[in-house]
């Protein structure tokens, strides 16, 4: 009775909206885990790499304002993906919310049913004590 219940609320969700949005669900979340397995490394400020055309060293405000661009660029690549999580988060939290509600529809119409097939077998055990008691 129990398994019978939960596929017929199964077979009542909205699987082509699920489907519909699991596309761009799973390349939200495709594109979040690239950005931040890519950025996970930490970088080092190397001296070519930020001035490449001097072959003389870098004094210590050159390293520091280096570093600081590379940290600048750091934060901007979080705000990127903490934007990219927000749209996951909001795509995730939609299908809930639907899925949620037809969960909460189909227990009211559950109870209603629960309620009319009371009252037709009260009906029914009341004709069956007449049918008797006549006889």
């Amino acid at each position: 009775m129990l398994a019978r219940t939960i596929l017929k609320v199964a077979s009542q969700i909205p699987w082509d909206k699920v489907i519909e949005l699991a596309p761009s669900v799973a390349e939200r979340a495709g594109t979040l885990w690239k950005s931040i397995k890519s950025k996970n490394r930490r970088q080092s400020v190397d001296e070519s790499m930020v001035y490449p055309s001097y072959s003389t060293e870098l004094s210590e405000s050159e390293m520091l304002k280096a570093r600081l661009d590379r940290l600048e660029e750091r934060v901007e690549s979080l705000e990127e993906q903490i934007q990219l999580s927000a749209g996951l988060l909001k795509t995730l939290a939609e299908q809930n919310t639907s899925l949620v509600q037809r969960i909460e529809l189909h227990r009211i119409r559950l109870i209603r049913l629960s309620l009319l097939f009371a009252g037709v077998g009260t009906v029914l055990a009341g004709s069956i004590v007449y049918l008797f008691i006549r006889l």
